[in-house]
């Protein structure tokens, strides 16, 4: 993927590769019982590929966000970050914006800015705002 980006001219400065986030496999068992199969995917496999993921971001020089290891930092129960033991439930998603948007704040804050602030857009002719003169 990283190799993509780069043939369509991004930048590794502007990719950040995030690792899944770990794996609640009671919860997924759970699961996979319902659905009529046995469990599917094991934690400590899940690992191996966030690993594989940090690894890659390192060789291809693209900043990582480690949720497998942030969510299970100094024990922490993850099970409410995951609505069926492997996908994120809102809570979970809340927590995985507040590690990636000061990530992506970083990236994008010295971009200049194209258009007005959408407060300084003329509301009844927003055009004056936009192009000028307004006669475009």
């Amino acid at each position: 993927m990283v190799q993509y980006l780069r043939s369509v001219d991004v930048p590794a400065s502007r990719v950040i590769l995030i690792t899944p986030p770990p794996l609640c496999e009671a919860a997924w068992e759970k699961e996979c019982l319902a659905q009529g199969c046995k469990l599917n995917r094991l934690n400590v496999v899940v690992g191996e590929y966030a690993s594989a993921c940090l690894h890659v971001a390192q060789d291809c020089g693209t900043e990582a966000l480690d949720l497998w290891a942030l969510m299970q930092k100094d024990g922490q129960d993850f099970s409410s970050y995951l609505s069926d033991g492997l996908h994120l439930s809102p809570k979970g998603n809340a927590f995985l914006f507040s590690h990636l948007w000061p990530l992506i704040e970083k990236k994008v804050s010295s971009l200049p800015l194209l258009l007005p602030y959408w407060r300084d857009v003329a509301e009844a002719k927003p055009e004056l705002s936009l192009l000028g003169d307004g006669d475009h």
